[in-house]
């Protein structure tokens, strides 16, 4: 290619200092809401194969729904408009490298890790996902595990299997990467090592502070709004400030200027259902 591109638009722009904004978790092939996310203005989508919708198929179509012809014709090149993103089934302690493998050669610009704790399972995470870097090169550690399966994502991405190859990097690992690793931070343990993981994984782009799972590990049983389990979040970003990691939280529209003051710089916010003429009609029928 003639030039480097950020085909990665939430790298593009947390390098230039702007908030993300995705959605939280959309089930994979729930291909109603996913077109709706298309032509939203979401920078980044969130795709739950965690807890529902495990199949790479599906996934496939799912990507598939996400382009928007008229917004890429009108861009006028290869960076998507809304990221796709894949929180994958296994826990970081599972250490799954297949479905790493398998996520990424979708054509999936970043994965979200549940659970993740410590360093060493940061690290495994980043070696499944980098292909092995040519001898020599500054950031060839770790060398890197990925297989070569060059014929999905590198079609989805509009890139030869090569460009693909130099693209396809973990960022901020590889400078020029345009793969995204979000870990998710969401047991007291992870609280606990925090800051070794921010310090010393540099494959893990971005970390994202879970309330929910961390109040259930907390004995908490789901109470996500607890003033606890709000230290401990803020414990995350504390960490994640000082080390330069992006960090991300799930917000409501009442919540989205806190979160913003705080520092978080990737804020994750649902599409809202209503029901206006249901509510209406409810109302005035004495129901």
């Amino acid at each position: 290619m003639a030039e480097k591109m950020r085909y990665n638009k939430i790298i593009d722009l947390l390098e230039h200092g702007k908030p993300v904004f995705s959605t939280s978790t959309i089930p994979n092939g729930n291909l109603d809401d996913l077109t709706y996310i298309a032509d939203a203005d979401y920078d980044a989508v969130i795709i739950e194969m965690e807890h529902e919708g495990f199949g790479f198929t599906t996934l496939r179509t799912s990507l598939q729904v996400l382009l928007n012809r008229k917004r890429i014709a009108e861009k006028g090149n290869l960076q998507p408009d809304v990221v796709p993103m894949v929180r994958i089934p296994p826990n970081a302690r599972e250490r799954d490298q297949w479905v790493i493998k398998q996520t990424l050669d979708t054509g999936v610009y970043g994965l979200v890790l549940p659970h993740l704790n410590t360093v060493e399972d940061a690290q495994a995470a980043v070696a499944a996902a980098r292909y092995p870097q040519v001898p020599g090169v500054q950031d060839f550690a770790p060398a890197g595990e990925r297989g070569w399966g060059n014929r999905i994502a590198s079609r989805y991405w509009g890139l030869t299997p090569r460009e693909y190859y130099d693209a396809a990097d973990l960022w901020p690992l590889d400078p020029d990467g345009n793969i995204l690793l979000m870990g998710i931070i969401e047991e007291a343990e992870g609280v606990r090592n925090i800051r070794d993981i921010v310090q010393q994984v540099r494959g893990i782009g971005a970390i994202w502070a879970g309330s929910g799972d961390m109040s259930v590990s907390m004995g908490l049983r789901g109470q996500a709004s607890h003033p606890a389990v709000q230290e401990n979040v803020l414990r995350v970003l504390a960490a994640c400030k000082e080390f330069g990691v992006p960090c991300a939280t799930i917000a409501t529209a009442d919540d989205v200027a806190m979160r913003l003051e705080q520092g978080f710089r990737i804020i994750m916010t649902a599409p809202v259902r209503s029901t206006p003429g249901l509510v209406e009609g409810r109302r005035l029928a004495a129901r």
